[in-house]
């Protein structure tokens, strides 16, 4: 019973990252791409630096580490937060879904080409299968002759920003506290966006109603705080290879919330590009165990 509750509540912290999609598909009709990723920012380092503050004072960071913090800060929370809310202006939150969940399959690639990590035939075909999910849904199925759009281009920039931000985290991690990593991390994303932040003052972001006011500081202490807290607390209980198996359900929740919350219905292509994609993630996840299998 104790393990099935772990599970729903990190269920709830797949649930709140996927309505991530979808409020900032609210969001971009009220405000600029890159009000909105400082504004948010704004938030989060206020909050962690609030709860977590114990932690990030009492850090000692190298000169390799401060390096990584900054390429890290700027690729995986500065480059990343804007093109992610710069791509929902020009495609749905569906289709970013689904290119960022191969976020995981480029990071295992580049681990491969980095640290010549092995990698079986499996994992070759879920690797294959996946950018063939990806290329239908950001061709629209037209692979011949295709033509991408510029949301879509956006959203492969936040997948492979958010991949090598994914290797940086993991080297910073067997030296670093992970409140800490993310609290430098958003810090530094932060004071890279505000020069170019000129509007973040404007009249027409300044004047948005009171709700979408709170729906930002509320959803941004939930989305990248208190989910991202419990997540990696939780994980520990029931292992992070079965953590990861629940990660393949946020397209499917961004799906459901599109639907109902902004009457976007997922096309054939994405619902076909998006069953290659969930398989080719299960096989490069569990490469070891299928192999092991048969």
């Amino acid at each position: 019973m104790k393990q099935l509750t772990t599970y729903m509540i990190l269920f709830f912290c797949v649930f709140f990252w996927a309505s991530n999609f979808i409020i900032g598909a609210i969001f971009v009709q009220h405000w600029d791409p890159i009000a909105i990723a400082i504004y948010r920012l704004v938030v989060i380092v206020v909050f962690l630096g609030c709860i977590s503050w114990r932690a990030i004072v009492h850090t000692s960071v190298t000169r390799r580490d401060i390096g990584l913090l900054i390429v890290a800060g700027i690729l995986g929370v500065a480059i990343n937060h804007y093109s992610f809310y710069a791509s929902l202006q020009h495609t749905t939150p569906i289709t970013a879904a689904l290119i960022l969940a191969c976020a995981p399959i480029v990071t295992s690639l580049l681990n491969k080409v980095i640290y010549k990590e092995y990698r079986n035939i499996i994992f070759w075909i879920g690797a294959i299968l996946s950018f063939v999910g990806v290329s239908m849904i950001i061709t629209k199925g037209a692979l011949i002759g295709m033509s991408i759009g510029k949301g879509e281009m956006l959203s492969l920039l936040t997948m492979f920003s958010f991949a090598i931000f994914l290797i940086i985290v993991n080297d910073l991690s067997s030296r670093l506290s992970a409140a800490a990593i993310t609290f430098y991390t958003n810090g530094i994303g932060l004071i890279v966006l505000i020069p170019f932040g000129t509007s973040i003052l404007s009249q027409q972001n300044m004047h948005v109603a009171l709700p979408y006011w709170l729906l930002l500081i509320v959803s941004a202490i939930i989305v990248h705080g208190i989910s991202n807290l419990i997540w990696n607390k939780k994980m520990k209980e029931v292992g992070s290879t079965n953590a990861s198996l629940l990660l393949n359900f946020e397209p499917a929740i961004a799906m459901v919330l599109s639907a109902i919350i902004l009457n976007q219905l997922p096309t054939s292509i994405q619902l076909y590009g998006s069953l290659l994609i969930v398989v080719g993630i299960i096989l490069c996840i569990y490469y070891k165990e299928i192999k092991r299998i048969f």
